[in-house]
């Protein structure tokens, strides 16, 4: 096996939900200015859903929508319920909303749940594919198709819809966007569903090669956030930095060790904050 070959495919796998995961935060983002700490609860709730309703007998193809639905209506009513209500708090104090969110979402998955990971059948089982040394099921294949098609279709939904514009109306002037007749709230909660469906689609894609628990919601927001960091918090360049986040993060696993991998992921948070912060000003002054 060419371990090299084998970790750049499993990068490509994670690097492709990160990808899915940094869109929908990014899409949250600019119209709310809030990075929702909440946003990897979808992943979860939608993964756990569908393992549940599996187990119970319920068919696949009816499991699934039915997971996506629970991780859409938790988004939406993250931003219907929680946010809006307090649109006029300082957005620091809206992000430690989000993170509230998520520890209660953490609670009560293990209460409805249990402590014990979960998983369900591959949607696309046929046996793994030799590529250049290395091996990949189908299942992962499909992963990375419909994961970055889906990040695709989401820029372009953006650029070449009429709703798309409207969300980027809203994200650039709320203000102006509404007294041109978009309706904001609306706007808002739009790209809040749309943030939490690419979180159940990651679900979809990626519980049948791994496992979730009530505790997998964080995790995946913090591997989002660091995606979408490495992008500019630009959803033209979600997939860009959700790759390379991937790759490096498999890179580390083969060539280091997976006990270095956390840290190292710290390390890239870091020292984009850092980089990020050379905008920041002091007093009317710019820090280069």
């Amino acid at each position: 096996m060419n371990l090299f070959t084998q970790a750049v495919i499993s990068g490509l796998t994670s690097g492709t939900i990160y990808a899915l995961l940094a869109t929908g935060l990014i899409i949250a983002f600019r119209t709310t200015r809030v990075v929702n700490l909440a946003h990897g609860e979808s992943y979860a709730i939608a993964g756990l859903v569908i393992s549940a309703s599996a187990g119970a007998g319920l068919p696949l193809y009816a499991a699934v929508p039915a997971g996506l639905l629970a991780a859409l209506a938790f988004s939406i009513g993250v931003e219907a319920l929680l946010l809006r209500p307090r649109a006029d708090w300082p957005v620091s104090t809206l992000i430690l909303v989000t993170l509230a969110a998520a520890f209660l979402s953490r609670g009560l998955l293990l209460l409805a749940f249990g402590t014990d990971p979960a998983s369900f059948k591959r949607l696309f089982a046929s046996p793994p594919i030799r590529i250049f040394g290395g091996i990949a099921t189908p299942q992962a294949l499909w992963l990375i198709a419909i994961g970055l098609a889906a990040c695709i279709g989401t820029v372009q939904l953006l650029m070449r819809t009429r709703i798309g514009r409207q969300l980027q109306a809203t994200a650039e002037n709320p203000a102006a966007a509404q007294l041109l007749g978009v309706d904001v709230n609306r706007a808002r909660l739009i790209s809040f569903g749309i943030a939490g469906l690419l979180g159940g689609l990651s679900a979809v894609l990626l519980i049948p090669l791994v496992s979730v628990d009530y505790q997998a919601g964080l995790g995946m927001t913090l591997r989002g956030f660091i995606a979408a960091s490495l992008s500019g918090m630009k959803p033209m360049n979600a997939v860009l930095g959700g790759l390379l986040l991937g790759l490096a993060e498999a890179l580390v696993t083969t060539y280091v060790g997976a006990l270095m991998q956390d840290p190292i992921v710290f390390l890239v948070l870091i020292g984009v904050a850092i980089w990020q912060s050379r905008h920041i000003t002091y007093g009317g002054i710019q820090r280069a």
